[in-house]
């Protein structure tokens, strides 16, 4: 009895150390592109040009709100999902699962008004994800290492991230806009 009573104390002390698992029937989304955003009854903030944290949405219907533009969209359990506001219109993109422990993911998401941007490392010589088109993304896992990265219109080298730690089992989102590269890095794998 002792013994059945030491552990039920130690389940109950380790039970606030993490946060609750979420339904199974959520749906899992965030924001980029804009520094405010109401999904369904939350409210979501992000640094300028960079992505919010994921929000747990219950699947089905979610109005998201975000400045001036307003839309309904369908989530569906166990996906993730980027909401992405350019150009004043909002739209839905589903994200790649980071299932691979082993790999970094890396996403880019273009919203600026180029045509199309590339992520390459810095001196140009390798192309990590190609000819992401405005307001949608790109994505590719990779080793874990530490690189300098560069986004690219073209040959045009748009901006310089030095020294990027990549780390086995997370995932960073690239934002592209017309006021520059943000790159954030999530703090748990999904």
């Amino acid at each position: 009895m002792l013994v059945m009573a030491t552990l039920s104390t130690s389940a109950a002390q380790q039970e606030g150390l993490y946060d609750p698992a979420p339904p199974s029937n959520s749906a899992f989304v965030r924001v980029a592109g804009a520094p405010a955003a109401t999904l369904g009854t939350r409210s979501v903030v992000a640094d300028k040009g960079a992505v919010s944290t994921y929000v747990v949405i219950p699947q089905g219907d979610v109005s998201v709100r975000a400045g001036a533009a307003s839309q309904k969209f369908r989530v569906e359990a166990g996906k993730f999902y980027t909401v992405v506001l350019h150009g004043g219109k909002l739209s839905l993109l589903p994200d790649a699962p980071a299932d691979n422990r082993a790999k970094a993911l890396l996403v880019v998401y273009n919203l600026s008004s180029l045509p199309s941007v590339d992520l390459k490392t810095a001196d140009g010589k390798t192309t990590v994800i190609q000819g992401v088109k405005p307001g949608e993304s790109g994505n590719r896992a990779v080793n874990g290492i530490t690189v300098d990265l560069a986004t690219f219109a073209g040959p045009r080298s748009l901006n310089v991230m030095k020294a990027v730690r990549l780390e086995r089992g997370k995932a960073y989102a690239i934002v592209v806009t017309d006021g520059g590269t943000t790159l954030t890095a999530s703090t748990t794998t999904r």
